[in-house]
């Protein structure tokens, strides 16, 4: 009999470093082989322009949710990875599943349990959370797909470690036992961390019961959760969509889970990856031109109780303060323009 597929289930709440950690893997040498699943939550993936070195080896599972309307889609994400592994002369040795921030895992690995094809071909060895140390505590308190998210994971693996505001490791690790007790907790910080070594390690001794009281009852996410994407210009003032989405994140945190988007700006050609959760919004990253094909400027949102037209208004009002420098009185809205993101409030 061939063996089957080892795969690794990598969770954790919006913004926590799962796409980060997938990455150091990646980049670490030890990937080759390795075919991964990205799931986004919301209506446009960005994910997987995030491993554009390794283009060939991911494939998008967007619009939805893993643990709701798309595991048909991984089913099928994952027969395909197990037939490129069957082929002449080599194919993928390991599979890796990111799932989206808003993924109760539990549901995923039922379906691996339970479907006869994908039980004989591929083994679930490991499930890692990730947790944030500047978020993370907070997201468990309030939110129960985080804290089903630990509560499933063999290992944890805590981030932003380095950040200021980042809660001490010891606190986080009492956390994260009193949910899941046998889970093991790895810094990301830590000089021994070796993501390679991580995906490789077998974690899961009884895959198709672990945690099984989790597995028998899927979460449903709450009602005022949702996404949506904003098309923005061709070409932003960069300057000024930095201000409006920092004093966005500032005022409205609570409320706007996560920021991610895509931004073309008048600066230059590259285009720029931005990232925000909740009060945070992170420094952009920038992706060669050839790496974004024909990608038009968006940003996606994935918010808790704030509507599309909302956001939409405000950012409107802003960029036009921004491009009628005669009515705004300066080059650029003041910071002080963020009384026009008094939305919702």
């Amino acid at each position: 009999m061939l063996e089957r597929l080892p795969l690794v289930v990598v969770t954790g709440f919006l913004g926590s470093g799962k796409t980060t950690l997938v990455r150091r893997f990646l980049d670490g040498g030890g990937a080759v082989g390795t075919g991964v699943i990205v799931n986004e939550f919301g209506e446009t993936g960005l994910d997987h322009k995030l491993f554009v070195h390794a283009a060939d080896q991911v494939e998008l599972v967007d619009g939805g949710c893993l643990c709701c309307a798309r595991r048909g889609d991984v089913a099928r994400a994952l027969h395909d990875l197990v037939g490129q592994s069957r082929r002449a002369g080599g194919g993928f040795t390991r599979a890796v599943i990111e799932t989206s921030g808003l993924a109760d895992p539990a549901p995923i690995i039922a379906t691996l349990a339970n479907n006869p094809w994908l039980r004989a071909h591929v083994e679930l060895i490991g499930v890692i959370g990730v947790v944030d140390a500047v978020a993370g505590l907070r997201n468990l308190e309030a939110y129960d797909e985080a804290r089903r998210q630990v509560a499933i994971a063999d290992t944890v693996v805590v981030t932003k470690g380095d950040l200021r505001g980042a809660t001490p490791l010891a606190e986080i690790t009492r956390t994260v036992r009193a949910i899941a007790p046998d889970a093991a907790v790895l810094d990301a910080q830590d000089a021994d961390f070796r993501p390679a070594s991580l995906m490789a390690a077998r974690t899961c001794d009884d895959p198709a019961g672990i945690r099984s009281s989790f597995v028998a009852e899927a979460v449903t996410h709450r009602e005022t959760v949702g996404s949506f994407v904003l098309a923005l210009p061709t070409q932003v003032d960069w300057p000024a969509m930095t201000v409006w989405l920092s004093a966005l994140l500032h005022v409205h945190g609570t409320r706007i889970l996560r920021v991610k988007g895509l931004v073309r700006t008048t600066a230059g050609q590259e285009a720029l990856v931005v990232h925000g959760v909740q009060h945070t919004m992170h420094p952009p990253s920038h992706l060669r031109l050839a790496d974004t094909d024909d990608t038009p400027s968006f940003l996606v949102f994935i918010t808790n109780g704030m509507g599309k037209a909302q956001v939409e208004c405000s950012l409107a009002a802003f960029l036009a303060l921004a491009a009628d420098p005669v009515a705004a009185g300066r080059s650029r809205p003041p910071p002080s323009a963020a009384s026009q993101l008094e939305i919702g409030a």
